[in-house]
């Protein structure tokens, strides 16, 4: 998805020649100049599900006397993390430890966590059974959704990020369906607010525990509205997000981060502090942004991967704007009706997110 395409063009465009797996025929990355398939393997009708015998095996079969190792999914980076730390002389890559991973892929065991660290957070109840949603909790102006502690399974399976529920009965009812699914859920207050309170920092943090990139982007629009991927964002000075900042260093620095990462926080209008909602600890989808900003985290983890130095990153493009046009076309036009935007220059000087690849 685009996420891969981000990390193919990074690579690429740093002359380091890059392979794809799985290559999946209507994928948009196979239409990339950059993509090539892992060798020994070929376009795909759908993907397999990630597992670490897969991967030792295409590895083998592909003839690699070695290489670096980018995983661009969740299921993918556990893989990845599970194979690194069984050791390998031939391949090598730079993902947080497992033990990371468990805790922010997990969403109640990293609100545990942020409870635990003290750090500005949404108001989340973990859910062990139907009892738990008995009676919501008071909310100011908002309301409560239930939110998945495993992203990818649930969206697959409900087609949304989050289910939203107004009434004990109503999250009485969404929860059986979860359960039933065979899935688990927070309890978690929507903060209020508009889209363009969202905040994003993305960054790298080296080997050794050092925070080496910090790239905050606001988000402007989005779609769908409420639980819905951004669809139109701007890179901003680090000044402005002061402290998301400092959450993200205590929450990574506690966790022995190491890696890429995006995590995104919303700003409470409430009480003005950037709240922390989830921490991708992977590529994301806008990572051609960053690196054509001057935060090149894909060539950063290549580097520290191999031992080599990496310069933190002191200054990049403030004021670039990104659009995913496809999007942010149906996130425009409620905006449009309302007076609010415009479609005179949509959609302007920007970078788009999918020009051509």
């Amino acid at each position: 998805g685009v996420t891969g395409l981000g990390v193919l063009r990074a690579f690429s465009r740093s002359g380091i020649r890059a392979y794809v797996f799985p290559a999946v025929r209507d994928d948009l990355i196979c239409r990339s100049r950059w993509f090539a398939p892992l060798p020994g393997t070929r376009p795909l009708e759908s993907a397999p599900r990630p597992s670490l015998e897969l991967l030792e095996r295409v590895l083998r079969e592909s003839g690699l006397p070695r290489a670096y190792l980018c995983a661009c999914s969740d299921d993918w980076n556990k893989v990845v993390a599970e194979f690194v730390e069984r050791g390998s002389e031939h391949y090598r890559s730079m993902v947080p430890p497992r033990a990371a991973l468990e805790t922010l892929q997990n969403k109640a065991r990293l609100a545990q966590l942020l409870a635990r660290l003290g750090v500005p957070m949404p108001s989340t109840r973990l859910i062990e059974s139907v009892a738990d949603v008995e009676v919501l909790p008071p909310s100011d102006e908002t309301f409560y959704f239930l939110k998945p502690t495993d992203s990818q399974s649930f969206l697959a399976h409900f087609g949304t990020k989050g289910l939203r529920v107004r009434t004990a009965e109503e999250a009485r009812r969404r929860l059986d369906e979860v359960l039933a699914a065979g899935m688990s859920v927070v309890l978690q207050e929507y903060i209020p607010g508009s889209f363009d309170e969202h905040y994003f920092i993305d960054g790298y943090v080296d080997r050794t525990g050092t925070v080496k990139a910090l790239f905050p982007r606001p988000r402007l629009r989005i779609y769908p509205p409420d639980f819905g991927n951004s669809t139109f964002m701007v890179s901003v000075p680090l000044a402005e997000v002061a402290g998301a900042v400092d959450t993200v260093r205590k929450v990574l620095g506690e966790v022995a981060y190491r890696g890429i990462f995006s995590a995104e926080f919303k700003r409470d209008p409430r009480d003005g502090l950037f709240k922390l909602l989830e921490v991708n600890a992977r590529p994301w989808w806008f990572i051609d942004f960053a690196v054509r900003c001057g935060v090149d985290v894909c060539r950063m983890a290549y580097d520290d991967a191999l031992g080599r130095p990496v310069p933190a990153v002191e200054h990049y493009r403030v004021g670039a704007r990104c659009v995913y046009p496809y999007y942010d076309f149906f996130a425009m036009q409620p905006l449009v009706k309302q007076g609010r935007a415009s479609w005179g220059r949509w959609p302007g000087d920007v970078l788009p997110a999918l020009q051509p690849v």
